[in-house]
């Protein structure tokens, strides 16, 4: 007997209705049937939330002259961190990474341990008029907005340099270990393009932070105006953030709740690696076409061999530092765009400069050592090298014009950090350390070679001038620099405070180098007048000591760096 039964209507599964669906419209013929509909209606209907926070959104966008930018009332600023949670989960951001930030300001007589009050300031990118981050960055990977003013990182052009997180003096620029580039707030553009607000302006509860429309190309700001107390001068990349307040806040009056905490920097140890040593090439290359021009005037004959030699050393010296510097990007495989920002990036110069110089270089050793390799060339390419049409003195020539070539790289390396307008790092402090290392390490190197040469007595003189070249220079770092004491400016004494805190071993350890250096190079000189041979062994050695403490003292550089800061909090 057979049994029947019952047909049960069953509705469709989600996923034969999706199926469904698919095979109606595609993607592409939703998105454009959307547009003409909404187009055809002249009508875009307003976001969710849009009663919220209308209020704190411009009627109208920016016209010529203007932009929008971030204002934040003091006054209504709780310091709950509502918009940085919000800004980190709409974004996506790392655990460690923070586009927007909460800092306290104490307002009160600083005599007192109890404030009379405190101020929160909430604070993200200032998307300011002269952007330091775009200036500086060599791969063009920030760009303006024309109409809106907003400054945005390009996250497929970035190679992950971190030199804006130098530029910027707001430290907003945020590097992500994970993706080896650095990314920052673009004040959720895609949300301000469809009439919504910004994650931190929709998630504050006390609606203190709000985007606004000012005015840009207006006169530059004086040098003591700041966006807020304890904040950088608004003079080096004029930010549009607008921070208003009932009542007046006496500068004097209001201090950082860590105006006190400075930080140990980045080592940037690869940077410091790759400074060293192409300041030494091209210290080597000064100290031997002064040696030889002073013998050729005294009547000797210095073989072709000598300045082949020392070629030879700076070229390797500035291709090892060349060849780590990459070390520091987190994209190196995208390094070749770094060309791109030449018209205002200093980086981009460097490299540009000490590649030129390199080449010239490596041109100079290859006409230099052709006629001695010549026997043993193959004759096949001995055909397809025209030696007759080459001067005797065009490897010469080119070897000296390495030199303009490369003091100019050394310039631009210079500028990079000069350019960041840290008071530390400023021309009168930068310039004497950089190109003391190419006067203090050029000539112990140079003296190697003339000694092992047999021009004793040039190797002498080289490596006593390279002593007294360092001597001076470590005197100038002890004095300014790492002596603990009280004289200085007030970054002089804060960066003093923090070496002596979290880096006395480094530095106990550069000032041994430096005496170690000092003592090494004065007995190779002494040795050099009897034992040319042993004295070159002696400045070989001299020579290591010498540039190990520069490292150090270039690591130095840039870990004790500090700086004016937005306010923070503990």
């Amino acid at each position: 007997m057979s049994t029947t039964l019952p047909v049960i209507n069953r509705q469709p599964e989600l996923v034969g209705q999706l199926l469904s669906e698919q095979q109606e419209l595609s993607a592409v013929d939703q998105f454009s049937a959307w547009h003409v509909d909404h187009e055809q209606a002249d009508v875009v209907p307003a976001p969710a939330q849009e009663q919220y926070y209308r209020s704190l959104l411009p009627a109208t966008a920016p016209g010529p002259g203007q932009q929008f930018a971030f204002e934040v009332d003091l006054n209504s600023c709780s310091g709950c961190k509502a918009c940085v949670v919000a800004c980190h989960t709409m974004n996506g951001l790392e655990e460690d990474e923070s586009w927007r930030r909460v800092g306290t300001l104490l307002i009160g007589d600083p005599d007192f341990a109890q404030p009379a009050a405190i101020q929160h300031v909430t604070t993200a990118c200032h998307h300011c008029e002269d952007p330091g981050c775009l200036n500086g960055c060599p791969v063009k990977a920030y760009d303006k907005d024309p109409v809106t003013g907003i400054v945005r990182h390009l996250d497929d052009q970035c190679i992950g340099c971190k030199y804006c997180t130098m530029m910027c003096p707001y430290e907003v620029p945020q590097y992500s270990k994970r993706l080896g580039i650095v990314r920052k707030c673009d004040m959720c553009h895609q949300r301000l393009s469809v009439g919504e607000a910004p994650a931190c302006v929709q998630s504050c509860p006390n609606e203190a932070i709000k985007i606004t429309i000012v005015p840009t190309q207006s006169a530059p700001a004086a040098a003591h105006d700041s966006v807020v107390p304890s904040a950088p001068t608004s003079s080096i990349t004029r930010p549009t953030t607008k921070y208003v307040s009932q009542y007046a806040i006496d500068p004097t009056q209001a201090r950082p709740q860590d105006e006190n905490v400075d930080e140990v920097a980045e080592s940037h140890w690869p940077l410091a690696l790759m400074l060293v040593a192409t300041q030494v090439s091209v210290g080597v290359l000064i100290s031997e076409l002064l040696a030889t021009m002073v013998l050729s005037v005294a009547g000797y004959n210095v073989p072709a061999s000598v300045p082949l030699a020392a070629a030879l050393v700076a070229f390797a010296i500035g291709n090892a530092g060349l060849g780590i510097a990459p070390l520091h990007l987190g994209q190196p495989l995208r390094m070749w765009r770094v060309f791109l920002g030449l018209r205002t990036s200093w980086l981009s110069r460097e490299a540009v400069v000490l590649a030129k110089y390199m080449g010239a270089l490596a041109g100079a050793i290859a006409l230099m050592a052709l006629p001695l390799v010549w026997d043993w060339i193959p004759t096949a390419v001995q055909a397809w090298i025209p030696l007759e049409w080459i001067p005797d003195w065009a490897g010469r020539a080119l070897l000296v014009l390495a030199i303009p070539v490369g003091l100019t790289g050394l310039y631009c390396s210079a500028m990079i950090y000069i350019a960041t307008k840290r008071q530390l790092w400023r021309a009168g402090r930068t310039l004497p350390r950089f190109f003391a290392t190419t006067l203090a390490a050029g000539p112990v190197i140079t003296a190697a070679v003339f000694a092992f040469s047999g021009f004793a007595a040039t190797a002498a003189v080289l490596s006593l001038a390279s002593a007294a070249v360092m001597a001076w220079k470590w005197n100038l770092e002890t004095a300014v620099y790492l002596r603990d004491n009280r004289s200085g400016d007030a970054y002089d004494r804060r960066s003093k405070r923090l070496i002596w805190r979290d880096l006395a071993v480094a530095a106990r350890l550069r000032a041994a180098c430096a005496a170690a250096a000092v003592a090494l190079c004065v007995a190779a000189g002494l040795v050099s007048f009897v034992a040319p041979l042993a004295g070159g062994v002696i400045a070989v050695l001299a020579a290591l000591v010498l540039v190990g403490g520069e490292n150090l003292e270039r690591v130095l550089y840039f870990q004790s760096v500090v700086y004016d800061r937005m306010p923070g909090t503990f």
